[in-house]
């Protein structure tokens, strides 16, 4: 059996399932009780194992360890994580019963859940290549969920620039995708505001989809937080984008992936504190000078590996015997 870990965000949530897609034989994933990754992990028809982790953070982390040592009858044969607080408890259950661990750091600055286990990792697997790295590492690119989006879905929704608020939904993104409603046709996904914000003429709010690469294919632009799994997914289909990095992400990772990407030439980089004008002439720019989008749709698909998930796996079955 292996098992998956990480949680909160589909970031972290997003990779794990596309490599649990592709492994052969028992998978278990282990996060919160009653998360997204729960809600994830049963969609996609894999076992999950849920974890009291809801209050106090370490002496939860300490329940969590020994809900694990009760209840996983048969020891993992190896335990791959994405990161976040979720993840703790099995990786501290796989240093003590001496598991072997491999990690995934999506970002351009290591995590701290990463950063701390990165010492007992069998391999670190990046999305892009980190400086100073100094554990064994690969960089095999972001595992993607869907590596085949189709322009038949969601025709409905067919749009000059598509607003992604996360998992969480972001509220100034919101009010970014309203603001622009004025002068271009907008989807929102809008998450957990999708309710308090609605659609309006000329902006369509969902809450969520099942299949965000297609319904990126329908919009001219894209605008997102720079999140790495989302932003791996809008190179996939190389959509022209704006990044607008949140300001509340540890680390100011957000931040880091946007300038990583800027720097690439895969996405324009706007701030929140840059202004409505900025944002404008940001998408008036991509709309209107095709060899800008060209040019972006070129530097992107130099950031795609299609085949992350099934070297990940491949990887991890070895243990798998």
């Amino acid at each position: 059996m292996i098992a998956l870990t990480g949680g909160k965000t589909g970031g972290h949530i997003s990779p794990l399932i596309a490599v649990a897609n592709q492994l052969k034989g028992d998978v278990l994933y282990v996060g919160s009780k009653r998360s997204l990754e729960e809600k994830w992990a049963h969609r996609y028809r894999i076992a999950f194992l849920g974890l009291p982790l809801e209050n106090n953070r370490w002496l939860a982390i300490v329940r969590a360890y020994f809900f694990l040592k009760k209840n996983l009858k048969v020891p993992p044969k190896a335990v791959f994580s994405s990161g976040g607080y979720v993840s703790l408890p099995l990786l501290l259950y796989a240093v003590i019963k001496r598991i072997p661990i491999y990690l995934l750091e999506e970002n351009r600055i290591m995590g701290r859940s990463n950063a701390f286990f990165a010492i007992f990792a069998k391999k670190i697997f990046l999305s892009y290549e980190l400086p100073k790295m100094r554990r064994t590492y690969q960089v095999v690119g972001q595992p993607l969920l869907n590596p085949t989006p189709s322009y038949l879905n969601y025709p409905q929704y067919r749009s000059d620039i598509l607003v992604i608020g996360g998992s969480l939904g972001s509220e100034p993104l919101c009010r970014i995708a309203q603001m622009l409603s004025r002068e271009f046709s907008v989807v929102l996904l809008a998450g957990r505001y999708a309710k308090k914000w609605g659609s309006k003429p000329n902006l369509n709010v969902l809450e969520s989809v099942e299949d965000l690469p297609s319904l990126m294919l329908q919009s001219r632009l894209v605008i997102s937080r720079a999140g790495a799994a989302t932003s791996a997914e809008i190179f996939s289909v190389s959509k022209p984008c704006i990044l607008i990095p949140s300001r509340k992400t540890k680390k100011n990772h957000q931040y880091l992936n946007a300038l990583y990407f800027k720097e690439k030439g895969c996405a324009m980089l706007v701030s929140e504190d840059d202004g409505e004008e900025a944002i404008f002439q940001a998408v008036r720019a991509l709309l209107h000078r095709e060899t800008l989008r060209l040019n972006m749709q070129l530097a992107q698909r130099q950031m795609v590996s299609k085949d992350s998930a099934f070297i990940i796996a491949k990887e991890l079955m070895k243990h798998d015997v």
